[in-house]
């Protein structure tokens, strides 16, 4: 039906539109739970709660995943895992209460889960290592163009139907290209399969090996931080564009399109780089992204005007972008095939764990229920308390003010 090269290119695109949708799917919640919460009066801790089930979910679900795709290929579990996150995304526009909505967050963070470590597994059987990288910096990509394309879809449902009608959309739209993805990825006589000869061991040795390779916990440490950063700022951001700078959530939505815009571009630059310069040498890409990442998240933070702190934000995008497309492919260059699937679920999961209480910054917060003072205190510079100095002063000067305002 396609020549060689034809198939391995649809097989990708397939996987790439796949995980378009299940990062319009993933990301949902983040803008839904501002509807959500007014409608079913839900307090911070529900909210929390709401968000922390998708990520325990995804989190449990990576290593179980990433093992049966290695057990039984590529085909029936990607094609699998997509079906349940979109069932998962249908029910969650059908449920009435904070648990109902937790629980159908957890079944889409069960399917999302495996769709990583699948998605590494079908791009080893059918690309050699040269090509690997640029591979997968396509099917990476799909998360920026599920976040950019995503802030548009997610609002404008919302604005002209409902959130509710948004999951169901959304989950039909899953169920389709799963069964299309079964089909596609059907294995052919001309099926450009790459195979490495690996010596045949038990299930204990294999896993072992992987438990003692000390690359396994460096990696493991890289996507970790790199997790709770990226996905700190997209749990808690769209909130705040909302609550605390005052914009509307389709002119945040529209802004929001900006930073995985530039992403997508990033990811496959980083692809091209690591096959063509960085090739055995990831690591250094890696250090790169994680400098310049951290310059312009302290330049956001500090930005009074929007677009330019929307600017910063799309600048720290890419090169956060670079971390996460160096750590797959590192995977996927330096492990056994017989073994990346469940190294892929096995990192990925433990750097899932950072995630869990991304959901509770806002409750934490002393102002979380008080966005004007919120806002007062973390923009007004000139207002610097020296609570502690006082602390420390008090009995010798006890009429001395415990904070003052500097020019």
């Amino acid at each position: 039906m396609f020549s060689k090269i034809q198939r391995r290119h649809v097989i990708i695109g397939m996987l790439f539109l796949c995980w378009v949708v299940g990062f319009i799917d993933k990301t949902a919640i983040n803008i839904a739970i501002i509807p959500i919460s007014e409608e079913f009066g839900l307090s911070p801790d529900h909210q929390g709660m709401i968000i922390s089930a998708f990520f325990l979910a995804y989190s449990m679900t990576q290593l179980i995943g990433g093992y049966l795709v290695d057990r039984f290929g590529a085909r029936r579990v990607l094609s699998s895992a997509v079906a349940v996150w979109s069932m998962g995304t249908a029910v969650s526009g059908a449920v009435h209460n904070a648990v109902g909505l937790a629980a159908a967050r957890a079944m889409t963070g069960a399917g999302e889960a495996v769709f990583p470590a699948g998605g590494s597994v079908a791009i080893t059987e059918h690309f050699d290592k040269s090509q690997m990288a640029r591979a997968k910096s396509v099917l990476q990509s799909g998360a920026s163009v599920g976040f950019a394309v995503g802030s548009i879809v997610i609002t404008a449902l919302i604005a002209a139907h409902s959130w509710q009608m948004m999951f169901f959309v959304l989950g039909g739209v899953g169920l389709l290209l799963s069964a299309a993805l079964f089909f596609v990825m059907k294995p052919a006589n001309d099926a450009p399969v790459v195979k490495e000869k690996v010596e045949k061991v038990s299930e204990k040795k294999r896993i072992g090996a992987l438990l003692k390779n000390s690359l396994t916990w460096k990696i493991t440490l890289v996507y970790f931080f790199t997790n709770i950063v990226f996905w700190g700022l997209q749990s808690w951001l769209p909130s705040y564009w909302v609550k605390v700078k005052g914009m509307s959530m389709v002119q945040m939505g529209a802004y929001s399109m900006i930073p995985p815009a530039l992403g997508f571009i990033s990811f496959l630059t980083s692809g091209w780089l690591l096959d063509r310069f960085f090739h055995q040498k990831e690591k250094y890409l890696i250090c790169i992204g994680s400098a310049v990442s951290a310059v312009f998240i302290y330049l956001m933070a500090n930005e009074e005007s929007i677009p330019l702190a929307f600017a910063y934000l799309s600048v720290s995008n890419v090169f956060l972008n670079a971390i996460s497309i160096s750590v797959f492919v590192s995977i996927m260059k330096h492990f056994p095939q017989n073994t990346v699937g469940t190294a892929t679920g096995l990192i990925n999961s433990l750097a899932q764990l950072g995630l869990l209480r991304i959901s509770d910054a806002d409750r934490r917060c002393p102002f979380g229920n008080q966005p004007e003072l919120r806002d007062r205190v973390f923009r007004d510079r000139r207002l610097r308390c020296h609570c502690l100095r006082h602390r420390n002063n008090l009995s010798r000067r006890p009429r001395q003010k415990a904070c003052r305002q500097t020019a």
